[in-house]
């Protein structure tokens, strides 16, 4: 049978009411404790949270001037955008300069006769299209000449029945992707084949030759109508002749195949956007100063959120008496601390004027911010861009502008570093034999090359004998370069013939180890047989350059050098020429970027001291919840253990109140109980 309890039934007090003030008791000073703990804790995370988030908007500032190409940025400025636009690099001359855009580079187009269908067979047989500068009869204006380019590669194309029609050879020439794009076009009178080279210039107009699967290559009938060439009847109608861009620049003509003209002056780009013979253009080439002082800004006004940030948290308001959460917190002024020494520091390997951020306008305020002075900048800007540059990001000058600087590495320290060549870089070159045959026939037509390791497809040659050396030589060059198994391996050759030796020669376009060329099949057979005195064989393979930085040796290359041990390890630099002996040097600065760049990210790793710290707080918190639940643990217990001994306690005065009542009925029942006594 259940027994039912009922708490203060015997002593008639509020024992529930009393444990719960007892347990209250011991419960509400230790939860106040974790209360505030808890909100400290919280706060300090808070704080320390949006600490690193100023962090890393700095980081994001300082990320942006990592490359001095980037940041000491120069711009050129054309009086009319719709002529002409420029864009400039670092390494850019600043002046101004008149131009006059005498004429645009083309590209060079010709079109077919009519076809009442696109269906239409237009002939089998191969098509070759090479690429060169065409001349023209002046009355006719049919080509009576032509010099191919050996830079571009030569397009041959073999038609059967399965693509003959106008269609199929629209597809066949856009499939080969070799520098010609086939469209078809409906003028009214019929549909026209288009071809249009992809490069612009002179020196890349098409020449069109046929082996017409009719027998007659030069009859408009067949494959032969699209025939453009000196020695046939023209059957395709030229609608564009190819043409270099004309431009003057104070006063001088210049060309260009192409309508971006990046040679004429040093490190300006010119867009050449729309003829105009009469009209002179103003073009001023200049430090782009409203870019850099944007970028300089930038950092300055990510520092003084860092500042800010660091004061609102960690700092005390006499005004308002208040102290910030984090008020003397050793990471947040360690992290401080370390900041503002980069910032005051000069930086190493600077020879220049500017030396430190003071000397670009930047100056520390008493409240520990910066403030920038534009004026000052701009002056720095325009005495010593590239000290400017390299006060932030990392950066190498040589003192020889035949040598470049391509780069440094974490171990790259700062420093001047003489440079000295013992050998200059080679490319793999192999040389036929003397006073050679120019004639291509069947024997030798077939060539199959293997350079800088890839290897070529079977590559045709046109089969005739050659006028001269240097016309064979353009045909080897070109036929090789047009390969499609080289050029997807990124190998290319440059093929000369040597007038005094009497020899070919094909070398490789790539320096050092690397380059290599040997021809592996000569005709059908592969054996046997020769070009132009070349057979098979390899040739002689490249070697790297040769060189010392401060004496110390270095890994090349190809034309590249890197420092592989003492201050400039890792230092990367390459030799324009086959120049030996003293180079001059390199003066490298590591700049402020890389340095801020290393101790914003440590700072900012989660194994960094901000993580650590933030970490800790976290496992404070966690901490707190744990003993929150052992503190609750243990108020149940106490509540339990009071509520049984009042209830015993209870129990024990409902006894005795029990045997006072019965005892109080038993003596009333006694004799004499209720009998008076009288005395007098």
């Amino acid at each position: 049978m259940a027994t039912v309890t009922s708490t203060g039934l015997g002593s008639g007090l509020d024992i529930n009411g009393i444990v719960s003030k007892l347990v209250a008791a011991e419960q509400t000073p230790q939860t106040t404790r974790f209360d505030k703990q808890e909100a400290t804790d919280q706060a300090k995370i808070s704080a320390l949270g949006t600490f690193k988030s100023s962090l890393s908007d700095f980081q994001t500032a300082v990320d942006a001037m990592k490359n001095a190409t980037s940041f000491a940025k120069m711009q050129g400025v054309s009086s009319d955008t719709s002529v002409v636009s420029a864009s400039a690099s670092l390494n850019a001359e600043a002046g101004d300069y008149t131009l006059t855009v005498k004429q645009l580079a083309q590209a060079h187009s010709l079109a077919s006769r009519s076809y009442t269908n696109v269906t239409d067979v237009v002939g089998s047989g191969t098509l070759t299209i090479k690429f060169g500068t065409n001349t023209f009869d002046t009355v006719t204006g049919n080509p009576t000449g032509f010099t191919q380019n050996a830079d571009q590669g030569t397009l041959s194309i073999t038609l059967d029945s399965s693509n003959n029609t106008l269609t199929g050879v629209r597809d066949a020439i856009n499939k080969a992707g070799a520098g010609v794009k086939a469209t078809i076009i409906n003028d009214g009178s019929g549909n026209r084949l288009v071809l249009g080279a992809t490069s612009s210039g002179a020196k890349n107009g098409m020449e069109i030759t046929v082996s017409d699967g009719d027998g007659d290559d030069t009859d408009a009938a067949g494959l032969s109508a699209l025939a453009f060439n000196a020695a046939a009847t023209p059957q395709m109608t030229q609608t564009r002749a190819a043409q270099d861009a004309l431009v003057n620049i104070n006063g001088l003509d210049v060309t260009s195949s192409t309508n971006t003209v990046s040679t004429a002056l040093k490190g300006v780009t010119l867009n050449l956007l729309k003829a105009q013979p009469g009209q002179s253009i103003n073009l001023g080439v200049s430090i782009n100063t409203d870019a850099v002082t944007q970028a300089v800004q930038n950092f300055v006004d990510k520092f003084n959120a860092v500042v800010s940030t660091n004061t609102s948290i960690a700092s005390y308001d006499a005004t308002t008496q208040k102290a910030g959460v984090l008020l003397g917190d050793f990471t947040v002024q360690g992290t401080m601390r370390q900041l503002r020494n980069f910032i005051a520091r000069p930086v190493d390997g600077l020879g220049g004027s500017v030396k430190s951020l003071l000397d670009i306008g930047i100056s520390t305020q008493s409240d520990g911010s910066l403030a920038l002075d534009t004026s000052k900048l701009s002056s720095a800007l325009d005495s010593s861009p590239k000290d400017v540059a390299a006060l932030f990001a990392p950066l190498g000058v040589p003192t020889d502008a035949n040598v470049t600087y391509v780069g440094g590495s974490a171990d790259t320290q700062p420093g001047d570093y003489a440079l000295n060549v013992t050998a200059a870089a080679t490319r793999g070159v192999l040389t036929g034999s003397a006073a050679p045959s120019l004639t291509v026939d069947a024997d030798n037509s077939q060539l199959r090359i293997t350079v800088d390791g890839v290897e070529s497809g079977s590559i045709s040659l046109t089969q005739r004998t050659y006028a001269s050396g240097n016309e064979l030589a353009a045909e080897l060059q070109s036929r090789i370069n047009g390969d499609a198994s080289l050029k997807s391996g990124g190998a290319s050759v440059t093929v000369q013939y040597d007038n005094t030796s009497q020899r070919f020669s094909i070398q490789s376009q790539r320096y050092g180890s690397a380059s290599s060329v040997e021809i592996t099949q000569v005709g059908a057979t592969g054996s046997g047989n020769s070009v132009g005195g070349l057979d098979v064989g390899a040739g002689t393979q490249g070697t790297d350059v040769e060189a010392t930085l401060d004496g110390q040796a270095v890994q090349g290359s190809g034309r590249q050098i890197t420092g592989l041990t003492g201050k400039a390890k890792g230092l990367v630099l390459e030799i324009g020429d086959a120049v030996t002996g003293d180079r001059g040097s390199v003066r490298y600065s590591g700049g402020l970027v890389a340095q801020f760049d290393s101790l914003l990210t440590g700072l900012l790793d989660t194994k960094g001291t901000l993580s650590t710290r933030l970490e800790g707080l976290q496992d404070d918190v966690t901490k707190i919840g744990k003993e929150r639940t052992d503190l609750a643990t243990r108020m149940t217990t106490l509540q339990t253990q009071l509520l049984a001994q009042f209830n015993a306690m209870d129990k024990v005065v409902g006894q005795f109140q029990n045997t006072s009542s019965y005892l109080t009925q038993q003596l009333s029942l006694l004799p004499y109980a209720n009998t008076k006594t009288f005395t007098g």
